[in-house]
């Protein structure tokens, strides 16, 4: 009986994680209004229009609506393939949108398809598998003319200065937490309302690919950008952000958007106000590591971070008397997250 409960407590939790995911991009204007414009650039009544991860079917219905010759509308997730047919029934287009509940890789379709449209943009593009999605679906289901949606996706950076959310921790008790707050500069924060944020520096590129030719995922180790003759005086991270071309005309800033998050990686402020400032950023399908250097006359200053360092420095504290944890790391042997 328990481990039934424990089966339908997770299947509740389930629809409501899903059903308050789908409710923020709904209530994205921008995501609707651009993807929307996109789509009915493309579509014509002879277009055969593929919609992998469709969710809840919105660009699958539009499409129709839009006069698609042939939709076909491709969710794994088994909830929302039901919410997909309910819509389409709602929207009087269930005749013309055919729900495949499956993943994408285990689908047969012919070589049909005028257009595929897929938002498995993640908030830092690759993290919902995008490009092997647009690489599978070019060879098994796009015509040679045919065209996808977005065309192609950048990620991007920025120095900012990021406003605290509360006061020093613990919040109203008196207590010395120093060491806690520095391990939080380990950890990445996902802001979905950026009104925290100011971005200090010119946005640079760290990778873009073009979801049109692209073969294989691109290499996200050691992403580089560099701020040449840059003031760091309130410099407290590096933001980083999704910016996708749905089509020639069309352009999106998950920035700008409410149901995506921007990711802030956290920085020590720096000794020197001013030099050239350097990120290095790496993400990997488990973690992140980022390293922030500030090159100038004196020298450089030097701070890298990751969840991953925190991790090894908080086990290697639980596993060693405290003097020889100090007398190590003082030997540089565990690391540093301050180098100078």
């Amino acid at each position: 009986m328990a481990e039934f409960n424990q089966a339908e407590a997770q299947f509740y939790d389930l629809t409501c994680q899903l059903l308050q995911i789908h409710e923020s991009l709904l209530k994205d204007s921008l995501r609707n209004r651009t993807f929307y414009a996109a789509l009915a650039a493309s579509v014509t009544s002879s277009s055969r229009v593929l919609d992998i991860g469709s969710g809840t079917g919105i660009w699958a219905i539009k499409a129709a609506q839009l006069g698609a010759a042939r939709v076909v509308a491709v969710e794994r997730e088994p909830l929302m393939a039901g919410m997909i047919q309910a819509l389409a029934l709602e929207n009087g287009v269930a005749d013309r949108v055919e729900v495949l509940q499956a993943d994408v890789g285990e689908i047969r379709l012919e070589k049909e398809f005028d257009l595929v449209i897929s938002e498995t943009i993640g908030h830092l593009i690759f993290d919902e598998q995008i490009v092997d999605i647009m690489i599978d679906a070019r060879k098994r289901f796009l015509k040679p003319d045919g065209a996808v949606i977005p065309r192609a996706a950048s990620l991007v950076v920025a120095p900012v200065y990021l406003a605290p959310a509360h006061g020093t921790l613990p919040v109203d008790i008196e207590a010395d937490f120093d060491y806690f707050e520095s391990m939080l500069l380990n950890v990445p924060v996902a802001l979905t309302g950026k009104t925290r944020l100011e971005i200090l520096g010119e946005p640079q590129e760290l990778v873009n690919v073009d979801l049109a030719i692209v073969e294989r995922l691109p290499n996200l180790v050691n992403l580089k950008a560099v701020w040449a003759d840059f003031e760091v005086r309130r410099v407290n991270g590096f933001a980083v952000w999704a910016e996708a071309r749905l089509s020639d005309e069309i352009q999106l800033s998950t920035m700008d958007t409410t149901s995506w998050s921007t990711t802030v990686y956290p920085i020590r402020p720096f000794q020197k106000l001013f030099g050239r400032l350097e990120l290095d950023l790496t993400l990997t399908n488990i973690t992140n590591y980022w390293t922030a250097t500030l090159v100038t006359e004196a020298g450089r200053e030097e701070q890298s971070y990751s969840p991953a360092l925190a991790g090894t420095e908080l086990l290697a504290r639980s596993r060693v008397p405290a003097e020889t944890f100090g007398h190590l790391k003082r030997l540089g042997l565990l690391g540093s997250a301050l180098r100078i």
